[in-house]
């Protein structure tokens, strides 16, 4: 499963749970939220793992660490792991809000990370090796 697949079955699954609890979940990725689900009264990060997410790094964007500092207690990230189903290990669901997550937020330490986008003429038309 690639990275676009396990995000998107985390996201589907999350929308699920939220449904389940009686909340109105909308997928909200491409509307330039610093979140990924409202479902009012959450905002709602995803992070997705194709096995367990346990020691494993949890990258914020400055945004998104902005909106957990500004809504403690309505900023949510939900660590959706073990996506991959392997060993017949089921999808898990950790969820990490107020002063939990601003501890870990606290103790983190910034970095810049730039993401360019690899437009398709640059791929095709970009040196390749063997």
């Amino acid at each position: 499963m690639g990275n676009r697949e396990t995000e998107q079955a985390a996201i589907t699954h999350v929308l699920a749970l939220e449904r389940a609890a009686g909340r109105d979940p909308r997928d909200v990725r491409t509307s330039g939220l610093p979140y990924d689900v409202d479902s009012v009264p959450r905002m709602i990060e995803v992070k997705a793992f194709s096995r367990s997410a346990r020691s494993e790094t949890l990258p914020l964007e400055h945004r998104q660490v902005v909106a957990a500092k500004a809504n403690p207690e309505r900023f949510h990230l939900y660590v959706v792991d073990n996506l991959a189903g392997l060993d017949g290990i089921e999808i898990g669901v950790r969820v990490l809000h107020g002063e939990v997550l601003l501890a870990m937020i606290e103790r983190s330490r910034p970095q810049i990370t730039h993401w360019p986008t690899f437009r398709a003429a640059e791929y095709d038309e970009a040196e390749r090796l063997g």
